[in-house]
């Protein structure tokens, strides 16, 4: 285990400025957002819709790194430069996705645990060997009726743990996801509650399977009031929640924190984060690993006119600028709507 260089690809990761693209949607996933707004669930549509995210010109100077899927870390642009040698000679270091989805908990119902964790060693050196510099595993944790249970958290923890330790044994970067889900009817507060103590398990776990914690990054759902609560989001409310979990149950030598936007619309996870930001100093370096906050408009745009790449682009640089305004905590709000417009003009 190389610790310097794991320390040094996770603050790259969460640099100031900087943020990571979450492309990392499995086939079936694409293919549900695809059928949504009317495009052919083919493998080269896939493809070209990642193009069009990786090619846009901004993408090299707020991207620090881009998660890909198994089928997307292989695939190459139109002139047979793979994604990820491409995306590393733009200086956003190439990351993957490795778990394998969900099963069920035996003997708990309603609760997972995520797969993959027997053929992660040789999956992980292939990996290694062909360019990724970083990793993702998302675990999920749901709120319910006497859930989660001790043993679901318990379960997960274990996992994330031994699958950082394996990152790191490849000197890969771990980033561990331990996604509170947002859907139910919980408050905010039991969010919060629960939240606390997936953190303190967690980071129990990692140490005692000797992570090397400055070599880690942290990607965390915000504490929300579940989506079918009939709550809705207080800003203010999500950042002093989050940043007080953060705060006391994160160790501060970790390698960084980035935020999912886990169901939220656009403009609240962008809105959210920068209260969060606003909130600092913080102890590490925290930024965004947006997939649907970043993409959803491009993907709209793009499903009706497909030739129109360069409009596609131009949503999705808009998208990075009001991200990376975000994360800097400098989002601005139009005094007159709710929108959220950039606050920079110089990226």
């Amino acid at each position: 285990m190389n610790t310097q260089l794991l320390e040094q690809i996770a603050h790259y990761l969460v640099s100031q400025g900087r943020g990571v693209l979450a492309a990392d949607e499995s086939t079936g996933s694409a293919n549900k957002r695809f059928a949504a707004v009317g495009v052919a669930e083919t493998e080269d549509n896939r493809r070209r819709y990642r193009q069009i995210l990786l090619t846009t010109p901004i993408a090299k100077d707020v991207l620090s790194g881009v998660i890909f899927y198994d089928e997307t870390f292989w695939q190459n642009t139109d002139d047979g430069r793979p994604f990820r040698s491409f995306t590393a000679e733009s200086g956003i270091m190439p990351g993957i996705k490795v778990d394998e989805g969900l099963i069920d908990l035996s003997g708990f119902p309603n609760e997972k645990l995520t797969k993959g964790l027997d053929t992660l060693p040789d999956r992980m050196a292939n990996y290694r060997n062909n360019g990724a510099k970083f990793a993702k595993w998302r675990s999920v944790i749901t709120i319910g009726e006497g859930i989660p249970s001790k043993e679901c958290i318990d379960a997960n923890a274990f996992v994330l743990a031994r699958y950082a330790r394996i990152c790191q044994d490849n000197d890969i970067v771990p980033i561990v996801e331990p996604e509170i889900l947002f859907d139910g009817t919980h408050t905010a507060e039991r969010a919060e509650e629960v939240m606390k103590n997936v953190f303190d398990v967690l980071f129990r776990m990692m140490k005692a399977y000797r992570v090397h914690l400055p070599g880690a990054i942290l990607k965390t759902s915000m504490v929300l009031p579940g989506k079918e609560s009939g709550i809705a989001i207080d800003t203010e409310d999500v950042a002093t929640r989050t940043v007080r979990v953060l705060h006391e149950h994160v160790p501060a030598e970790l390698g960084g924190v980035v935020f999912l936007s886990g169901g939220q619309k656009p403009d609240d996870a962008l809105k959210n984060l920068n209260a969060i930001a606003q909130k600092g100093p913080h102890p590490w370096g925290l930024t965004f690993s947006y997939s649907r906050a970043l993409q959803d408009p491009v993907l709209r745009h793009w499903a009706g006119q497909q030739e129109d790449i360069a409009g596609s682009q131009n949503i999705f640089t808009e998208q990075l600028r009001m991200a990376v305004d975000a994360r800097e905590g400098r989002l601005a709000q139009d005094a007159t709507s709710d929108t959220f417009v950039s606050g920079s003009q110089d990226l």
